[in-house]
């Protein structure tokens, strides 16, 4: 097949974006018996891995301690016993209660449930093609007591590693702008570098949202959020979003809501692979031990309203709307010589550490008599949240955009949705999927969601692709 000028390349199976979601797509493609399975990636390869390289916890339902015991079993720490002792699991319905807790219930509730069903087995099936986990090292309230070994980082590598050596192959510098339903039920991809035009029995999206468009942030999250910085990689355009849409495709989700966190003031404008350790060394995560005030003095979060993993994101949505788009969070020193806040705190060169909260009122800008008057009001009725004890450590925070909520609608086994019904040969995968958040997010879910609905996805893709080639075969057959 030639357009004039470069000869189309034809696949099986075509995934775009190589983040958690899209190879663990491109691996379960390449286990249900496609032959032909590439990956698209916007990224330089130097700089591949997205924002799954840059985080580390993936929410999931385990039944006990052995089942966390047997994932701690490659980790060579000595703490696999302490992690373990006297946990006695994280069922599917304490998940979905903390899900629709956070997130609100105007979201896709049954592919939620389908997803936490199915996400004990899909870690199951991650650690048998490589993944592996540690203990937590820093532990708060309500945190899953294991992450990813090496965090988002080599959870990447694993996955490329793995995809590869199952046969996929991956293009890099190869941004997809467009892509057209052919007269044959395949997808005809257009875009940067080449790779393309590049033609697919089945197609995978699974390309994250519109992050990083400025013009689409203005559009649907509003004007407050043209200039946010990026907790996140600069890739994520929302081309293929757009895309799928031209095409018919169903949306869901809020459009006007994002995953959002609280962050150092020296976040720069984004992050990209490579730079886990100073994503996490910029996370201000620890505000449940303290109180958070805006420029004006005024408290305008409840900070002990739950566990930081379950309201961060709701934190951050709230830091964009205050003056300046910039907040306080302010720990007394019972919190700090306990050693309770993690070591991104102490080493932040923007924090004072001040003997009076009028002191640290002053050299911020913050409305010191404001200030006062909020804290004898907890006083008054919290005295868990008395800050009384001087030295006082102000630390400053603004809100990092980590990726949109509106995307597309899909079905439990990833099928894209059109006019109410699945799109033939398309899928969607992570965060391009809409219906998952509304309101907020709970930590963990988002590498969980992309890894289950990536896997279905892929093996969706796969079979659809095979029963089309042999769907060919049959009708040459025939013909001939």
């Amino acid at each position: 097949m030639d357009n004039g000028k470069n000869a189309v390349a034809e696949r099986q199976v075509v995934i775009v974006g190589a983040g958690n979601a899209g190879l663990c797509a491109g691996i379960a493609a390449l286990q249900a018996g496609a032959t032909a399975v590439t990956v698209l990636e916007a990224a330089p390869k130097q700089l591949r891995g997205g924002n799954s390289s840059l985080t580390r916890t993936m929410r999931f339902s385990w039944p006990g301690s052995p089942f966390i015991a047997t994932l701690l079993r490659e980790a060579d720490n000595g703490r696999a016993d302490e992690i373990v002792d006297g946990r006695s699991g994280y069922t599917d319905e304490q998940y979905l209660c903390d899900w629709l807790a956070v997130s609100g219930d105007q979201v896709d509730v049954a592919l939620i449930e389908s997803i936490i069903r199915r996400s004990t087995d899909t870690i199951t099936w991650m650690r048998d093609f490589g993944q592996r986990w540690a203990p937590r090292p820093t532990p708060l309230p309500g945190d899953v007591p294991i992450v990813l070994d090496g965090g988002g980082q080599s959870l990447q590598d694993r996955n490329f590693d793995r995809f590869e050596q199952l046969g996929g192959t991956v293009f890099y510098d190869s941004a997809v702008t467009v892509f057209e339903k052919t007269a044959d039920d395949r997808y005809l991809l257009h875009g940067s570098g080449p790779a393309f035009p590049m033609l697919a029995d089945a197609l995978v999206l699974a390309s994250a949202g519109f992050e990083a468009n400025t013009r689409l942030r203005e559009r649907h999250l509003g004007v407050e959020w043209r200039d946010v910085k990026l907790r996140g990689v600069p890739f994520n355009e929302g081309a293929p979003l757009a895309a799928a849409i031209g095409i018919g495709a169903d949306t869901a989700g809020n459009w006007e809501k994002c995953h959002t966190t609280p962050q150092g003031v020296n976040l720069p404008d984004h992050m990209l692979p490579g730079q886990m350790h100073k994503s996490h060394g910029l996370a201000r995560y620890a505000f449940p031990l303290g109180v958070v005030v805006n420029r004006e003095g005024r408290r305008f979060f409840d900070e002990s309203g739950g566990y930081s993993n379950l309201t961060y994101v709701t934190l951050g949505q709230k830091i964009q709307e205050q003056p300046g788009k910039i907040a306080f969070q302010i720990f007394d020193d019972k919190v700090v010589s306990a050693g309770a806040l993690p070591k991104g705190y102490v080493g932040d060169p923007a924090s004072v550490s001040v003997s009076s909260l009028e002191e640290g009122a002053r050299r911020l800008g913050i409305d010191a008599a404001n200030l006062t008057a909020e804290v004898q009001r907890l006083h008054a009725g919290q005295a868990e949240k008395r800050l009384d004890t001087p030295p006082f450590l102000f630390v400053p925070v603004v809100c990092g955009l980590t990726f949109t909520y509106g995307g597309l609608s899909v079905t439990p086994d990833a099928e894209v949705r059109g006019g109410g019904e699945p799109i033939s040969g398309l899928y969607a995968a992570g965060v391009i999927v809409g219906g998952l958040y509304d309101q907020g997010y709970p930590g963990g879910t988002g590498l969980m969601a992309g890894a289950v609905l990536g896997r279905a996805a892929g093996t969706s893709a796969a079979r659809h692709a095979i029963r089309s080639r042999e769907g060919e075969a049959r009708v040459g057959t025939v013909a001939g």
